[in-house]
């Protein structure tokens, strides 16, 4: 498990939240502090060092794009957590190794849309009126994640994976903890993230589905519902946003596989279909017993059952990270010093 921390100093927008902007409920961008803005300690006891491991350097994973923007922005994807989404446009997927034909890539497109969740809109506006407590413009934050090596950052999108910390009222306060204890977001574990982290934020999602906050209200085991007419509302208008939801990664799968079989693409069940662009998982109980290289490796389409139904929760299952790496202006692997 990982020693390290690295911690980035920067400040967060909070226009670029919906409505007024695009930014859903787990994904940020912040513009850092300078070439001085990353610190890294190699383990707890070690002193706290400026590093320029990512200035200039590029994250190959899916593609390929810098660490940090040309508007001195990262990324940031929240650590532990998937909110519902806001607006999410799935590209066309290559099944069975085929590509797709000139005539189901049109109908592909005609039937595609940026498609959005319940709740996705809701949760996006609370995560930004409570970081307003922290202030009114450009807020200070400070972004945490526990690592080893630079190539540990980020993720294969080129988003840095991390908690992202406010001070609220003179206290830190830790966004991606509320949104989770909040139920604004369902709790997302990777195989990235240590035993700790995924427990913490376990306890957490237990208290918010208890109580039945946010989408633990609305929560539900169907994934076969797809409404196409369900899109983003750039600039609102703020209105009622409330139905039923089911873990965004789930419902990533189901837009693409909505999209896919209204172009001609594929007949199969959802089952199946998942089976055809498998996600690798862990079962968070035996993946936190007896770690990656131990416990049983599984599908996701293993958790669906052929009626459609959701067979554990978001929280259940711990998955696969994708391969990324940094490199630096020399095209080596990055290095903190």
């Amino acid at each position: 498990m990982p020693k390290g921390l690295l911690e980035v100093s920067g400040t967060l927008d909070l226009t670029q939240f919906w409505p007024s902007g695009e930014s859903d409920a787990d994904t940020a961008k912040v513009v850092v502090d300078g070439p001085d803005a990353f610190r890294f300690r190699a383990n707890p006891n070690a002193q706290s060092r400026v590093t320029h491991a990512f200035n200039g350097a590029t994250v190959r994973g899916k593609g390929s794009s810098p660490c940090i923007d040309n508007k001195g922005r990262v990324t940031v994807r929240f650590q532990a957590i998937d909110a519902p989404e806001l607006h999410y446009r799935p590209t066309i997927p290559t099944l069975n190794k085929k590509k797709p034909t000139p005539d189901q890539k049109k109908k592909f497109s005609a039937n595609n849309g940026n498609f959005r969740q319940h709740l996705g809109e809701s949760a996006a506006r609370a995560l930004a009126q409570f970081l307003a407590g922290a202030g009114a413009g450009p807020i200070r934050c400070t972004l945490r994640t526990q690592v080893d090596e630079p190539g540990d950052v980020f993720d294969m999108f080129g988003r840095l994976i991390g908690d992202v910390i406010v001070t609220i009222g003179g206290a830190e306060a830790n966004a991606n903890r509320w949104l989770c204890e909040q139920g604004w977001a369902y709790p997302t574990f990777y195989s990235s993230m240590t035993e700790d982290e995924i427990n913490d934020f376990l306890a957490l999602a237990q208290a918010a589905k208890k109580a039945k906050r946010g989408v633990w209200k609305s929560n539900s085991s169907d994934v076969n519902v797809f409404d196409k007419t369900l899109v983003f509302r750039k600039n609102g208008p703020v209105a009622p946003d409330s139905g039923a939801v089911f873990m965004p990664k789930l419902f990533r799968r189901r837009s693409t596989y909505g999209v896919a079989k209204a172009a001609g693409m594929t007949k199969v069940r959802f089952k199946d279909y998942l089976a055809l662009e498998p996600d690798a998982c862990y079962e968070t109980a035996e993946f936190l017993d007896s770690g990656p290289t131990v416990a049983v490796q599984h599908h996701l389409d293993a958790f669906i059952s052929t009626a459609g139904r959701f067979l554990v929760s978001a929280g259940d299952l711990v998955f696969q990270e994708g391969k990324s790496k940094v490199v630096g202006p020399d095209g080596k692997p990055a290095q903190w010093w």
